[in-house]
């Protein structure tokens, strides 16, 4: 068997090192996770939220009524599912990349010691437009996000009566790490949100004075749901 010279031993061994670099390069970049990118596609429907919630809390707020006292609520069952219409993306003044949301369903139940049941959701005939954007120019995520919304409240203390937002509710949260947001995603109340009585607008009744939600997981794992806008 002829034995390769040096210089066609050096040429094979070249080509080996070769091959096993660019090997480990595909190999890596197969290997590298897919970069989370904030929503490009205006008009579809995606749910902030898993769809088959557990049990437990995901909420807790402490609320203000004038003429009965403070109270701590938390959320009880599961919420309905908190969907959002995605729109068109554009870059803020301040250069970052920016996606407006549109809240089309929310809402859930909860409980206070002497309030006794209580429920929200939304109030649909006044729209406010909510967004999420990048922290820093060019990132995507981490991401800024406020769900911001207007909404109708009801609570076992004061049957017949239904209550609604003066000012809308804005949930914040300023560490979002892809969308929809994760499990483990927590948004606070980022201003108290008072209350009137729905049949006598200008009479604030009571004030939300703070808020904590955060997502949990799903019992069940899921792909997020996604539709065009109706």
């Amino acid at each position: 068997m002829k034995i390769p010279g040096r210089r066609s031993l050096a040429v094979v061994c070249f080509l080996i090192l070769v091959g096993a670099v660019v090997f480990s390069a595909t190999s890596t970049l197969a290997a590298k996770p897919e970069r989370a990118m904030l929503p490009q596609v205006a008009g579809v429907v995606v749910a902030c939220g898993p769809d088959d919630t557990p049990p437990e809390h995901y909420d807790q707020h402490e609320i203000v009524i004038g003429s009965l006292g403070t109270f701590t609520e938390v959320g009880t069952g599961a919420p309905s599912q908190i969907m959002v219409e995605v729109g068109n993306q554009f870059l803020a003044k301040s250069g970052q990349k920016t996606v407006p949301l549109k809240i089309v369903s929310i809402g859930g139940t909860g409980f206070a010691e002497g309030l006794g049941a209580t429920r929200f959701w939304l109030d649909a005939t006044r729209p406010v437009t909510s967004a999420i954007w990048e922290k820093q120019l060019g990132t995507e995520f981490p991401a800024i996000q406020e769900m911001r919304f207007h909404f109708f409240y009801t609570m076992e203390a004061m049957p017949g009566k239904v209550f609604r937002s003066v000012n809308p509710a804005v949930m914040r949260s300023d560490d979002v790490r892809a969308f929809p947001p994760p499990p483990g995603t927590v948004y606070h109340l980022a201003k108290a949100v008072d209350l009137e009585d729905a049949s006598e607008p200008g009479v604030v009744i009571g004030r939300i004075v703070s808020n904590r939600v955060v997502i949990p997981k799903s019992r069940v794992s899921r792909e997020p749901v996604l539709r065009g806008a109706n």
